[in-house]
């Protein structure tokens, strides 16, 4: 048996600290099923068991409603229910189970994270992030692939010519910043200079 010292909760996890100096992490949502308190005596053992046959359904409860706001790749799935403590095997328990209900599709998601920032930035940029966010290279292009190459280059002409004033019609410094924004050098240029002619 062990004592609690302290018990502390943040950002949806219980931290509970035991006389041994050991530290329990733990889901609150499963915390809160079944409460300790502050110099209870505990079998850390036992209650780590308790925790690990509890987790699967919060753990799933907590994906939906990450899932609700927005379509997500299973990394973000993933690293979003590592932060509230749940073990792996429950993650990966959770993950399987939105994949055979296709609620949570690294190509959907692809699919509507280019949509969204094409708008804004170039392919090469948002082929980084998608690499960020876990989504495979062949999901990543085929979602790259649905935008036409003269709809990126109108994106960048345009906010080419929103770049002439603050950087004085310098086509040098348009295209440097279309880069930074993830446009491939020679069609960066190419904004920059028809932009700057007024084109």
């Amino acid at each position: 048996m062990d004592r609690i010292l302290e018990i502390k909760r943040k950002d949806g996890v219980a931290n509970v600290k035991l006389e041994s100096g050991e530290t329990l992490r733990i889901p609150s949502a499963v915390y809160l099923e079944r409460p300790l308190h502050r110099n209870q005596a505990i079998d850390p053992e036992a209650y780590r068991t308790f925790v690990t046959q509890r987790a699967y359904p919060h753990a799933l409860e907590a994906a939906m409603k990450f899932l609700a706001l927005r379509e997500r790749s299973e990394q973000e799935v993933r690293s979003r229910l590592r932060r509230s403590c749940y073990d792996e095997a429950a993650i990966q328990r959770v993950l399987d189970t939105l994949g055979l209900h296709d609620l949570v599709s690294n190509t959907r998601f692809a699919e509507t994270w280019v949509h969204a920032r094409s708008r804004k930035y170039g392919k090469s940029r948002i082929a980084q992030e998608l690499r960020m966010k876990g989504v495979s290279s062949q999901d990543a292009q085929a979602a790259l692939d649905a935008v036409p190459q003269e709809e990126e280059y109108q994106r960048a002409l345009d906010q080419a010519r929103r770049l002439c004033r603050r950087f004085q019609n310098d086509p040098k410094k348009i295209a440097q910043s279309l880069m930074r924004k993830g446009y491939h050098w020679s069609m960066a240029k190419r904004a920059a200079e028809e932009a700057v002619r007024g084109e």
